[in-house]
């Protein structure tokens, strides 16, 4: 790769930046930002960036940030990622985007322009100019049922929408109907998007408003009489002052859940900052329920654990309150100790549970425990004389032997593939030694995991051998969201990432 000099890609940055800010958000998909108004280049091609398939369900908003060189005739070489708002998630995507990038190299005679710098900006959210909300359909109250669908579509001219169709949706065959016939009424603004830009976005299908305050219904005495259990969803709009309006039944398992329903949601706050239109909420009457668990956190593993070889376990007590969230963590037991506590505590505090009922209200739960293991999995079949140098070996991404090409076998222990460090953009390190950065090339296979890393370019600084074997180590563990192509996940060869170094003294 060219060298990139500091002093050019730090003054494009920094006009990149500017670019951004006045920029900001004006277009609401996946789109290409020239970070340089360089009258050098002509932009001809800026193809739109793919939102991963593998995290619709997030939604999330983010931003990868490439530097480049236009060769003379005008093409990209050299792409380096240099930043990414979710590190892992939208690099690949941004990557590939940039690699398709033509210009019109205006220089005369015509010279390679080094160190151009592209913001790829992501997100769900098309910002229509007319927004409609989507129809909650009436079996999804009935049964509950809560999801997500992600539609796409390309917009006409005069700003309709045409070539509507379903790119995702989770439960499958339940709110695609609902969502495309809302997003079918969408307007834009005329000539926002190019004819051939392919358009998402996301609708999210909830029954929990999420209010500020836990608002407990009464329960009717006839029910209780009964034993009739079940569930009323309320609609209402949420007020600039963060209160309930106009809430009335949408849907109730028997009538006589509708009053209690109504009067306990005209009762949560919300955050006055966000008031909203067409909420649901669904409120349950259920007699007695034993708690029972939705979802667990999988914990993410320490990246000092995963470069030094580190297992253990943690045991986390917590309670579970009258809406099923965690709360009062604590550590009660841990191996090693203080290695593994932040990790098993921040995957705990996303457990969610069905709350527990008793006499038809929800109670607090306390004292639950749960046991985190942390192991990086079995090795390779070795003796326990060479099993250190195996883990090294699939740490690094390095064979033993420096005089042989390293294989994908040599690069690290299968039972090791679950773990997954995200990519870094800043690294601290130990020692005295000017601040800098390296440039790190490898591939990323079709399961998202680093291949053959190794560090193409130092840059301001100069490394000892112990410090590049650091880098490589973080490398080897980066994983990133697959590139997938045509349905199909496929590797991207030829990666390239930057890392800025920071020293501290011991």
């Amino acid at each position: 790769m060219r060298a990139l000099e500091t002093k050019h890609i730090r003054r494009r940055t920094l006009i990149g930046t500017i670019c951004t800010a006045l920029i900001g958000t004006l277009l609401a998909q996946a789109l290409l930002i020239s970070a340089v108004e360089d009258d050098r280049l002509n932009e001809i091609v800026t193809p739109k960036a793919t939102y991963p398939k593998g995290v619709w369900y997030s939604g999330r908003d983010g931003q990868v940030t490439v530097t480049f060189d236009v060769n003379k005739r005008g093409k990209v070489q050299n792409p380096c990622i240099t930043h990414s708002t979710y590190p892992g998630i939208f690099d690949l995507y941004a990557l590939q985007a940039v690699k398709d990038y033509r210009y019109e190299n205006l220089t005369r005679p015509r010279e390679i322009i080094e160190g151009v710098s592209t913001t790829v900006h992501f997100t769900l959210d098309s910002n229509p100019r007319d927004y409609v909300s989507p129809k909650y359909p009436y079996a999804a109250l009935e049964f509950g049922f809560q999801g997500y669908v992600v539609v796409k579509f390309a917009v006409k001219p005069n700003g309709e929408v045409r070539n509507l169709s379903t790119a995702a949706a989770v439960p499958a065959e339940v709110f695609e109907d609902a969502a495309l016939v809302a997003a079918r009424q969408f307007r834009f603004e005329p000539n926002q998007f190019l004819k051939r830009d392919t358009i998402h976005h996301k609708f999210v299908f909830s029954l929990d408003s999420k209010p500020n305050n836990l608002v407990i219904p009464e329960y009717p005495d006839q029910a209780k009489e009964d034993g009739m259990q079940g569930h009323a969803i309320v609609n209402f709009d949420i007020t600039s002052e963060g209160t309930v309006d106009g809430a009335f039944v949408v849907y109730s398992s028997d009538p006589l859940f509708d009053q209690p329903a109504v009067d306990a949601v005209s009762q949560f706050t919300f955050d006055p900052n966000n008031p909203a239109q067409n909420v649901h909420h669904k409120v349950e009457f259920i007699l007695n329920r034993n708690y029972r668990a939705l979802t667990k956190g999988v914990p993410r593993y320490p990246r000092e654990a995963v470069l030094n070889g580190t297992e253990g376990y943690v045991v986390v007590s917590f309670d579970v309150d009258e809406r099923g969230t965690v709360d009062n963590l604590s550590v009660l037991e841990a191996e090693p100790p203080d290695v593994f506590n932040a990790a098993a505590l921040t995957a705990t505090a996303q457990f969610s549970y069905l709350p527990k009922y008793v006499d038809g209200k929800p109670v607090r739960v306390q004292g639950e425990r749960n046991r985190l293991r942390f192991a990086l999995g079995t090795l390779y079949p070795s003796t326990p004389q060479n099993a250190q140098e195996v883990r090294r070996q699939g740490r690094r991404g390095q064979s033993a032997n420096p005089r042989r090409q390293s294989t994908a076998e040599d690069r690290r222990p299968e039972s090791m593939r679950s773990i997954k460090l995200d990519p870094i953009y800043e690294l601290q390190l130990t020692g005295d030694y000017d601040d800098g950065s390296v440039i790190v090339q490898f591939d990323v296979n079709g399961a998202g995991y680093v291949e053959g890393p190794k560090i193409l370019e130092v840059i301001d600084t100069s490394l000892p051998e112990e410090i590049t074997e650091r880098i490589l180590d973080e490398v080897s563990f980066f994983w990133y969201a697959p590139w997938i192509e045509n349905n199909r996940p496929k590797t991207v060869y030829g990666v390239k990432h930057r890392i800025e170094l920071t020293f501290v003294d011991d």
